[in-house]
């Protein structure tokens, strides 16, 4: 996702609760401690607004953001749900505020993968069998967290060659030469992998063709990788929206290899 916009700012302010122009469990002092302590962001509220409530609905919508998931995280922190299920449980709130607050707090989360770049093609559990395949992947989605989707590009393509030789090495698929692409280690999986079949009927025709069409889509992700990422000190790095069709597409291909040989 893109930011926070104004809709779903309203809907944390609904989870954290207050009336007028303050926030439940927010002073003007510890308001101001909220940002490093819980967020660790570095941010003065006093120039923002004149109440809790404005300097926060501020201060979120205006932030980027990979700090608007600080912020939201910071936010459960400070209020995890367990507090409003006490507070049920003591008839403070009714059982239908606690519901509603569940469901603020399962959005909230997924608004935060989402922010942090975490809303990518999930990946069965069995693709993280193989260890070093599974630390690249896990780099790759800090470096998307931290940085930038254009800044996983290269991990993410290790996680696929990993991936693929792993796959050969288990099958043993031999080849001639020592050095191998990931366009042969693919030939080779999709030709010989005792558990890569397909149906070569005439109806699945089409299905056969977007299937012989990943070879050249792994020449592709292998030349952004070499002349649009930071694997190397290239002049042009790849635009975000790219580098994020780029990653999910290499994520489509593991999933659909994986699927295929994991019978």
């Amino acid at each position: 996702m893109g930011k926070l916009g104004l809709k779903e700012v309203n809907s944390v302010i609904s989870y954290i609760g207050g009336s007028g122009g303050y926030l439940r469990g927010f002073s003007y002092a510890n308001h101001a401690q909220f940002y490093p302590e819980y967020c660790n962001l570095d941010i003065d509220p006093t120039e923002y607004g004149s109440t809790t409530r404005k300097r926060f609905i501020k201060i979120l919508t205006d932030s980027a953001p990979l700090d608007q998931a600080k912020i939201l995280s910071g936010v459960l922190n400070k209020f995890p749900l367990t507090e409003f299920e006490e507070l049920s449980k003591d008839g403070i709130i009714s059982k239908y505020e606690y519901e509603a607050k569940i469901r603020l707090h399962e959005k909230i989360v997924e608004w935060m993968d989402g922010l942090k770049g975490l809303d990518l093609i999930k990946l069965d559990e069995s693709i993280y069998d193989f260890e070093f395949v599974k630390e690249v992947l896990d780099q790759a989605d800090t470096l998307i967290s931290n940085h930038s989707y254009g800044s996983a590009i290269d991990r993410t393509h290790t996680a696929l060659h990993s991936y693929l030789k792993q796959l050969c090495n288990n099958a043993e698929l031999e080849f001639e030469d020592s050095l191998v692409d990931m366009q042969a280690m693919w030939s080779k999986i999709r030709n010989e992998h005792p558990n890569f079949l397909i149906d070569s009927s005439e109806h699945y025709k089409p299905i056969n063709q977007i299937v012989n069409a990943i070879k050249k889509l792994l020449k592709n992700i292998n030349d952004i990788r070499n002349s649009q990422s930071f694997s190397h000190p290239n002049e042009e790095i790849i635009e975000e929206k790219e580098a994020k069709l780029v990653i999910n597409l290499t994520r489509v291909v593991l999933q659909y290899i994986d699927n295929k040989v994991s019978k």
